[in-house]
């Protein structure tokens, strides 16, 4: 969730929302959730996950999450989360919190989906050596 634009402030519920993220993303409860998530990839799949868009190998301590959506917050189903790299991971909030449009337009969920698969078909993620 990006910080409001230069010269706007938040809503009091964007304000709100945002203490409500920061709270769950710090808790031992998110901890268990990623676990649970991988744990139910590897069942469902067979084998480790990957980046969604470079397809290197995702981790709990070397990969991130991503919420296609918020609005399961604290309760997210496994289809709410996307496997990314950290490098893929920057460069798609990079790209959503860059041109509002994409979630006017189209949704979190499916510009989501949308950027993820122009990223891949572009071979677009940064190496480790390029990422911030």
């Amino acid at each position: 969730m990006r910080d409001p634009r230069p010269g706007l402030g938040w809503s009091r519920r964007r304000a709100q929302t945002r203490t409500r993220y920061e709270r769950w993303m710090a808790s031992q409860a998110w901890r268990a959730r990623r676990r649970a998530w991988l744990a139910a990839y590897v069942t469902r799949t067979g084998v480790q996950p990957r980046c969604a868009v470079c397809d290197r190998p995702w981790t709990l301590t070397d990969g991130e999450l991503h919420h296609r959506s918020y609005r399961h917050l604290g309760a997210e189903t496994d289809t709410d989360l996307v496997q990314l790299c950290v490098g893929c991971h920057q460069l798609l909030h990079r790209i959503l919190e860059g041109h509002p449009g994409w979630l006017r337009q189209a949704g979190r969920p499916h510009a989501t989906d949308v950027i993820i698969a122009r990223l891949r078909a572009a071979n677009a993620c940064p190496r480790p050596e390029e990422q911030p």
